[in-house]
């Protein structure tokens, strides 16, 4: 791979852990009682347990934050495979360009424009 990862991978743990720190705090802070309990469940359990338990018990409020905490928790794996850069669809090298618009893109330019013509 030409681009150089290291950075990437820099940015999401950074990512990563702005947004866990972001749902702690409106968790933690929300006036609703279910979301107070929804923030000891988290603070309980490992940061890779928390999408499953944010997925069931945290409503549309939360989605945007949810999304992407998935999306980076994704990103963080493909670093671990050493499958980062590369395209979900085709195993192409992804533009780096695309990479560093959006850490978590998953395809290369020519496959995401086929995904979204379908």
């Amino acid at each position: 791979m030409t681009i150089e990862t290291l950075d990437f991978e820099s940015k999401v743990e950074v990512l990563l852990s702005q947004v866990r720190e972001e749902l702690l705090n409106r968790l933690r802070y929300s006036t609703l009682s279910h979301e107070n309990e929804l923030y000891q469940t988290l603070a309980a359990h490992p940061e890779w347990d928390w999408v499953a338990h944010l997925r069931d018990k945290s409503g549309p409020t939360y989605k945007d934050l949810v999304d992407k905490l998935e999306r980076l928790e994704a990103t963080q794996c493909q670093f671990d495979l050493g499958l980062f850069g590369f395209c979900s669809d085709c195993e192409e090298p992804i533009e780096a360009a695309r990479l560093v618009e959006d850490v978590t893109t998953q395809r290369c330019q020519q496959c995401e424009i086929h995904l979204k013509a379908r």
